[in-house]
């Protein structure tokens, strides 16, 4: 017998559709709130406290999609069941993107419904175990776990996906913006697991010429070609028994897709110049800031190959949606690096913290890091606003601003991302939300 009643809160533009689903829901002693409109659902959220959203995707106006998204930002514990009457691969792989956990299509039984349902609850009663453990301990101290540092509800949701995936050899892709830590989390994978004591093996695809990386990642046989004056194994090979970790999988070329695919499919690897085939057993974890939906979609990445690397999809959160998280990480890079430049006592002004607490941190946990060792090379023994990067220097109450044009205001702002983004000028682009091209004129006027 429940101790509890969930609430659950439906959402679906069909009057008849609606009702159904809070009968079937009733029955099973669950309680419900009724929302006719995206926006109306949003108020309900706002004033009631939900333990789950079932949401129609076609509706008028404002769609499901967006309700999922707004939902994953604001109220990120909430589990997400997806129920439509337009079922396609396009429109679930859209759902799961925004944010949705499970996915029915109508017409559905109602054991698909209580099983759906009871599964999401479960979900969130074991993440709400870990944030009560991680809230019982001293705020003082530093969470960690192989590197991840936070206690933020998206990083204690992060940490529990990883527990789930460790100690299996399930396919992963890591997606998430530059910055966001996604390699750490694939080492967290590897050595929190029962294969930790094999190797774990990081290949850059975007470092790598495209015409070597055939045979850096799959070998290649003595005269195979030009200059293979001897048999070399690739990193596949190195990686027998153990993780490969390939990030940013998105550059590599169609004819290195297409041997990867049969790596997945067959579980082996064909060295070049070679027609043996080598049985390998390992894990393969991918990575991209890219989106391989959209690439697929245009020919640029195999569809097939997609979905077979997004067996588990895990995304790494931007530094900007937990900003709770933000003292602690100061705390350990203050620690680290204060001891690696020999100012093991060094401090940071409230100030400082208050002026780092309002950016948005376009380049993630790895602008953060940099931004706090140069703060510290050029303080004393306690960080002021002066050590602070000029790009960081919002005004603030006890500064005067002069007053500037709208054209400089853009163009500084415009400096302060390439600056965070170490001028990677396609990553800027994306974050202002404009071409390339565009990008180039700005700076030019």
């Amino acid at each position: 017998m429940k101790l509890k009643k969930e609430n659950i809160l439906i959402v679906d533009d069909n009057y008849d559709m609606l009702e159904l689903l809070h009968r079937n829901l009733k029955a099973q002693n669950f309680h419900t709130y009724k929302a006719s409109s995206v926006t109306e659902a949003i108020e309900i959220l706002k004033l009631s406290t939900i333990d789950l959203l079932i949401t129609d995707l076609q509706m008028p106006g404002i769609n499901g999609i967006e309700l999922i998204k707004y939902v994953r930002e604001h109220f990120p514990l909430i589990p997400k069941l997806v129920i439509t009457g337009f079922p396609s691969v396009d429109s679930a792989v859209e759902a799961v993107k925004s944010g949705a956990i499970d996915y029915l299509a109508k017409p559905f039984t109602n054991e698909e419904l209580k099983k759906a349902v009871q599964n999401l609850i479960d979900s969130k009663e074991k993440i709400n175990n870990s944030i009560a453990v991680v809230k019982s301990l001293s705020v003082d101290t530093n969470m960690e776990y192989a590197g991840i540092v936070g206690q933020s509800q998206q990083i204690v949701e992060l940490v529990d996906l990883i527990q789930r995936v460790k100690d299996n050899r399930a396919t992963i892709l890591i997606q998430g913006e530059s910055g966001t830590g996604k390699e750490l989390v694939a080492r967290a994978i590897h050595y929190k697991g029962i294969f930790s004591s094999k190797p774990f093996i990081a290949v850059n695809c975007g470092a790598i010429p495209e015409n070597l990386m055939e045979s850096e990642l799959f070998g290649y046989v003595k005269g195979a070609f030009t200059g293979a004056n001897e048999t070399r194994g690739g990193f596949f090979q190195a990686a027998d028994g153990g993780t490969i970790f390939l990030d940013e999988i998105g550059t590599a070329p169609l004819n290195v897709q297409t041997r990867l695919l049969r790596v997945l499919q067959e579980k082996e690897v064909c060295m070049i110049g070679s027609q043996k085939a080598q049985k390998v057993e390992l894990r393969i974890i991918t990575a991209t800031n890219n989106d391989l939906y959209e690439m697929s979609n245009n020919g640029s990445f195999r569809e097939d190959l997609y979905y077979r690397l997004n067996v588990v999809n895990i995304e790494t959160p931007p530094l900007r949606l937990r900003k709770d998280d933000i003292k602690l990480l100061l705390t350990t890079f203050l620690t680290k690096y204060g001891n690696e430049y020999n100012k093991p006592n060094i401090t940071i002004s409230d100030k400082v913290i208050k002026v780092l607490l309002r950016h948005s941190w376009p380049g993630n946990v790895r602008e953060l890091e940099n931004v706090v060792q140069r703060m510290i090379i050029m303080s004393n023994e306690q960080i002021e606003v002066s050590d602070v990067p000029e790009y960081l220097k919002y005004p603030m109450p006890f500064e005067k601003e002069e007053l500037k044009s709208l054209k400089d205001i853009e163009k500084a702002h415009i400096l302060k991302v390439l600056l965070a983004v170490d001028n990677n000028k396609t990553r800027a682009a994306e974050i202002l939300q404009i071409d390339r091209k565009t990008l180039r004129q700005k700076l030019d006027n």
